[in-house]
């Protein structure tokens, strides 16, 4: 039974060393960066000029021409339109979109600030705001790519893009005066037209897309709906977060998980089937588009790398790589009849429960988004859920989230003291029986079968269960395992301060650096009081080197 014992730590070990390095192992291909359009409704001072596109003769409001990439190349110079941007905004978030392909090109979150934004928080975290408060222009959560999200026609070699297709803009207010809604309109001489309807909702960062097209041509069979991933500005180990950019989608009934990092240099994935919804993701964002009382017919993600502008490199560590992955994640819709579909497209906190709440036409949660939140394997969740919204309860209570992780853990060991007692017993009697079993291997060292069968005598004796020790552990395995996937993967925890110089629970406890070396005091600790407590501990002999190595791979792990 020692020898099993050995071999199913080292097995842990193995496994924990295998995904930290599966995580770490990329090789990004740097790519320029595509240049960004400005979220304002003219073009700044000293940018270059807007790339001109083509449209028929008319004001701007009036259907405009779609762009034809089989249009001959002797097509006559018509004239042009000038690419506009168009911002709506609600309590929660600011969302600007282009004239130009109908292009959402960046979402801002109003109460979630960022880590390297103009006012840097992750160094100056004295001067963020509290969490919940409204954040700055400049120091807020922006998601923005180029473009952040598109719809387009066709789907792989047959697309058909949009992107330099300028689209007539209507806006529509609300209430209380602002833009409620915005509706692209373009159509060509062959009578294809397309419409894309936006709607905000105050209450959340879901919006509502309403997509129509007619006079499609019989080859027109598909939709592409794709969202891509931001630079990484937003949390405080730019690092650490890159490993979490992937492309997502729910296929039926399997979430499919691609790394970014993994996908650099290499053909997209496929994944077909009913595509329920399908996007990207970060550690603690994401943006989905989800078919409202439909699916998809696939989603297809991609990998690719994206070089920082010399402002956003300027405000990040010196150390920071001059390239970050970028995922790209497509719904492939098959046209309607009617030629009429709704989506629903979230830009937003990777927050469950939130998630949970939302629906398309249905019940809450009908849209099954919260689903992309990692809460760990399935066979986990039923102890992932429990644990996280004891966990809110708790902060709820003593308000600060590191004192509730502290009664978290509490009640967690309070739980599991019955198997921690049972466990510590049976160690405790294999040894007291340790000399009387070193005497038998030393009579039989020649004779296994007589020694095995001596030892089994033994145990049977003194009333003794080998296995006593090592089941207990075994049994709590799955609750530290779902501890660990919320702790890494709640939003609550974001920026959100504990003592001294512990500012931010879900980045590294970083007090100062020796010859450039982070000093991380947290996990000092525990490896320490690890040792410790595996000296109080009663432990065989033979299983007390493996213990004690334990502690320094879980330094390894956690630091």
């Amino acid at each position: 039974m020692d020898r099993r014992t050995t071999i199913a730590l080292l097995l842990c070990m193995l496994i924990f060393a295998g995904f930290t390095a599966l995580q770490s192992k990329y090789m990004p291909k740097p790519v320029p960066k595509p240049a960004a359009t400005a979220a304002a409704p003219t073009t700044p001072a000293g940018a270059p000029p807007a790339a001109s596109v083509p449209a028929p003769a008319g004001a701007m409001g009036t259907p405009v021409t779609l762009s034809d990439p089989a249009a001959p190349a002797s097509t006559p110079a018509v004239p042009v339109v000038d690419a506009r941007t168009y911002v709506v905004e609600t309590p929660l978030d600011r969302a600007t979109f282009s004239n130009i392909g109908a292009r959402l090109l960046s979402f801002e979150l109003k109460r979630y600030a960022a880590a390297w934004g103009k006012s840097a928080y992750a160094d100056h975290h004295t001067k963020r705001p509290k969490k919940g408060d409204e954040v700055p222009e400049g120091d807020r959560v922006e998601l923005r790519a180029s473009p952040l999200f598109a719809m387009d026609l066709g789907s792989g070699a047959a697309l058909r893009s949009l992107a330099n297709t300028p689209f007539a803009v209507q806006e529509s207010l609300g209430t209380d005066g602002k833009i409620a809604a915005l509706v692209f309109t373009a159509r060509d001489s062959s009578g294809l037209e397309v419409r894309q309807t936006w709607r905000v909702r105050p209450d959340t960062y879901l919006m509502d897309l309403d997509v129509a097209v007619t006079g499609a041509p019989a080859n027109a069979t598909e939709w592409s709906l794709t969202a891509r991933s931001w630079p990484l500005l937003t949390d405080e180990n730019p690092e650490t977060d890159g490993r979490s950019v992937r492309g997502i989608s729910l296929v039926g009934k399997d979430l499919k998980r691609d790394g970014a990092q993994g996908m650099i240099g290499k053909n997209p994935k496929l994944h077909e089937g009913a595509a329920h919804w399908a996007g990207v993701q970060s550690h603690y964002f994401l943006g989905v588009v989800a078919p409202v009382g439909a699916e998809g017919r696939s989603a297809i993600t991609r990998g690719d790398s994206y070089t920082l502008t010399a402002e956003e490199k300027a405000r990040l560590p010196k150390n920071s790589k001059p390239t970050q992955p970028i995922a790209e994640g497509t719904l492939v819709m098959g046209a309607p009849a009617n030629g009429a579909q709704r989506f629903v497209v979230y830009f937003g906190p990777a927050d469950y429960f939130a998630l949970a709440k939302l629906a398309g036409a249905g019940r809450p949660g009908s849209l099954q988004i919260e689903k992309a939140v990692d809460m760990g394997a399935s066979w986990l969740l039923p102890f992932s859920y429990p644990l996280l919204q004891l966990l809110r309860l708790l902060e709820s209570w003593v308000k600060n989230f590191g004192l509730a992780i502290f009664l978290l853990a509490t009640v967690v060991r309070l739980v599991l003291h019955p198997l921690n007692m049972a466990s510590m017993k049976s160690m405790r009697a294999m040894q007291q029986l340790q000399p009387e079993m070193d005497r038998i291997r030393e009579k039989y060292k020649n004779k296994p079968e007589a020694m095995n069968a001596a030892v089994m005598a033994l145990y049977k004796e003194n009333k003794v269960n080998p296995a006593g020790g090592c089941l207990p552990m075994l049994l709590q395995m799955p609750l530290f395992f779902a501890l660990y996937a919320v702790l890494n993967t709640a939003i609550d925890l974001r920026q959100a301060p504990f003592i001294g110089w512990i500012h931010d629970l879900a980045a590294p406890d970083h007090l100062f650096d020796i010859a450039g070396f982070p000093v991380h005091v947290l996990p000092l600790i525990m490896a320490v009081t690890g040792f410790i407590q595996q000296k109080m501990t009663p432990t065989p002999s033979q299983q007390q080197a493996t213990m004690y190595m334990m502690n320094f791979v879980m330094l390894f792990i956690f630091y």
